[in-house]
């Protein structure tokens, strides 16, 4: 409908239920901090003004109104939430453990919030993003910085190379840290690290990359996770695999770029033969 912003109505209780789900289930910091107020995903940001409003004072407000409400289906069903909802026995959400649950879940919002600016800061003097989908990762500034924000700082840069709708692992990322500080090349979350001078270069790992696909009807596919295609249908995208010597023989920008990058670049072809290289 082109919205750029969705109000949900999570409140109170609904945050420190979830707190108290992540903490049993030994989720780490970020998870701890619950739900976040407000929340990019996709072209659609996700905001939740109400997370520190006991859920007795929004139905007062409604009642007040002589406003009627929907209640969710899924409040009573027997799923982990509702059975901790009950063990609380505090339906109104104004009760002491409520709130200290909630007051848990707010510290460590700010916490994460205070370390993904660490990370951001991190990012924009350390990385450079290309438009051929791979970027270079200073080793200076990489090397000097703490852990906490080196890996988150990795972690944000596999998810965009790798093209993932989710994070990649914890372990994942601290492993392939480690041999980055031990000077090493590694893999992640589908993607290849490895030293090219000054800088790590994060690239889409060969042996991860999606499978040529036919180009549908409407025109339009999402290639490999990230590349949005639209071209005629019928052609097929793919990667340029093996051709990449002989089209880094004609063109100057694709002879520029690391061969294993301009290898895994999208390629429309037409039963079998090149048509376009749209990234070069």
């Amino acid at each position: 409908e082109g919205c750029l912003h969705l109000l949900l109505a999570h409140h109170l209780a609904d945050q420190a239920e979830t707190v108290l789900i992540r903490l049993l289930r030994g989720s780490r910091r970020a998870g701890r901090a619950g739900m976040a107020p407000v929340r990019t995903a996709g072209a659609v940001r996700l905001l939740r003004p109400l997370l520190g409003v006991a859920p007795e004072a929004l139905r007062a407000v409604l009642r007040d109104a002589e406003q009627p409400w929907v209640e969710d289906p899924s409040n009573s069903t027997g799923t982990v939430r509702v059975r901790l909802r009950a063990a609380l026995a505090d339906r109104a959400g104004e009760g002491a453990g409520m709130r200290a649950l909630a007051a848990v879940g707010a510290a460590a919002g700010q916490a994460r919030e205070a370390a993904e600016a660490t990370r951001d800061r991190l990012l924009g003097v350390a990385v450079a993003l290309l438009p051929q989908g791979f970027a270079r990762l200073d080793v200076a500034h990489f090397a000097a910085a703490g852990p906490d924000a080196a890996e988150a700082a990795l972690a944000a840069l596999l998810r965009a190379i790798g093209g993932h709708g989710q994070p990649v692992r914890p372990a994942r990322v601290a492993g392939l840290a480690g041999r980055m500080r031990a000077g090493r090349a590694g893999t992640a979350g589908g993607c290849l690290v490895r030293r090219a001078g000054s800088a790590w270069l994060v690239c889409r790992e060969p042996a991860a990359v999606a499978a040529a696909a036919a180009v549908p009807e409407c025109g339009w596919l999402l290639w490999d996770g990230r590349w949005h295609v639209t071209a005629a249908a019928g052609l097929t995208v793919g990667a340029i695999g093996a051709d990449a010597p002989a089209i880094a023989r004609v063109s100057a920008l694709a002879a520029s770029l690391p061969r294993i990058v301009l290898a895994g670049l999208p390629a429309l072809s037409d039963r079998g033969a090149l048509v376009a290289v749209p990234p070069i």
